[in-house]
């Protein structure tokens, strides 16, 4: 024991030093675009709150008035006695609102996904995934008894070789839809279009793009006329544009089937609470109602890509909500962070084995309910940081 504690020591001295050191900071408040820690407001940069519903006032009197029916915890998994009307309502209208055959409601979107390995993949599976997906989607494929192979980033000639090369095995493609910490979208029509030559199973975690894109807010493959066919397995949450918690797995009623027969994440965990598929279910109206809110955040974006010019730093391609403003070293991303932090600025950085090496940067997430003067505050800021590096 003694040297394994010894070697503890040894790791948080070496991330310290090379400024990967990871610490939390306490929320007071509501999340929304600025939060309050000790009693002082912040503007906050770093939440995936996309359309500003996680404080929303009905949403919150909805969660109040399901606890009064339902209580506070489920007490069970889904395959117990722990599958709600709520959950049954949410996963009928989320799989018509998705324009599929059925859906189903995970606790949390880490479950979802890992919930591919226990289903969808054996020894003969070769799954490849975009250097760039999400840890979730990686440690699904660890965790399986399959063989993971990484595309490079959006390269679609990569992904062909490796299609062509493993032709003989079970194929399974996994992407992200809006990449969470660069922001620019899979090239999913071209994608989908090489899984049906080489009948590869196409799967597409739209976690940041639901909500937040498409006419409706049904994310990426709404924006590409992309339906149940082309790409047969949809993965997502509710933590982000939704306002919410939890997860789902949508899809054909087979697949969702076999979910509910064999997913190890979903038969062996506690049901998502009852009160917030409630809550969920009624975030969905909201957001198709909320095309405003979507063109507002357009507007937002533009500004924002516009404006990061005066800045002396990379935004990257991102025409998304998420706008990565690339650093390098994650020690000077993690200077610039302490800086904005300490006049009242909350953009974190985001440093390795969260991205590549040297390429650590500052995620800037932007909601809805930001505004163009808070974004200049931040632009304002940095600016006022590099003129103060250079005296």
């Amino acid at each position: 024991m003694g040297r394994f504690i010894l070697n503890i020591d040894d790791e948080i001295n070496w991330r310290k030093s090379k400024g990967l050191y990871r610490s939390r900071r306490i929320i007071e408040s509501a999340q929304g675009p600025t939060v309050l820690i000790n009693d002082q407001e912040y503007l906050n940069f770093s939440s995936n709150d996309y359309l500003g519903l996680a404080n929303n006032q009905e949403l919150k009197d909805c969660m109040i008035e399901a606890v009064k029916t339902f209580g506070i915890g489920a007490a069970s998994s889904q395959l117990i006695v722990g599958h709600f009307k709520a959950h049954e309502q949410l996963e009928k209208n989320l799989a018509k609102f998705l324009n599929r055959d059925a859906a189903l409601v995970f606790s949390t979107g880490y479950q979802a996904n890992l919930a591919i390995a226990s289903v969808l993949i054996d020894s003969n599976t070769v799954i490849l995934q975009d250097k760039l997906n999400h840890a979730s989607l990686i440690d699904a494929a660890l965790l399986s008894k399959g063989k993971l192979v990484r595309y490079k980033h959006r390269d679609v000639n990569h992904l062909l070789r490796l299609l062509e090369k493993y032709k003989d095995k079970d194929l399974i493609v996994m992407t992200d839809g809006v990449f969470s910490m660069d922001g620019d979208l899979a090239p999913l029509e071209k994608i989908s279009d090489l899984c049906k030559t080489y009948n590869a199973l196409l799967l597409v975690d739209d976690a940041h793009g639901l909500g937040a894109i498409g006419e409706t807010g049904a994310g990426l493959l709404e924006c590409l006329n992309l339906n149940q066919e082309q790409v047969p397995v949809l993965i997502g949450t509710f933590g982000k544009a939704f306002g919410g918690g939890g997860a789902f797995i949508a899809g054909n009623n087979k697949l969702i089937d076999i979910f509910i027969q064999k997913a190890r994440s979903y038969i062996y965990t506690t049901a998502l609470l009852p009160a917030v598929a409630v809550t969920v279910d009624r975030s969905i109206e909201l957001v198709k109602e909320a095309s405003g809110l979507r063109q507002n955040l357009k507007s937002l974006i533009k500004y924002f890509t516009d404006n990061i010019k005066q800045v002396n730093y990379s935004s990257g391609v991102s025409n998304t909500h998420i706008q990565p403003i690339i650093i390098g070293a994650a020690e000077k991303a993690n200077n610039i962070s302490n800086y904005l932090y300490n006049n009242k600025i909350i953009a974190t950085a985001i440093r390795p084995p969260t991205v590549p090496e040297n390429t650590s940067r500052l995620r800037i997430s932007l909601t809805a309910k930001h505004t163009t003067a808070q974004i200049d505050s931040l632009l304002n800021t940095m600016k006022q940081m590099d003129c103060a590096a250079a005296l």
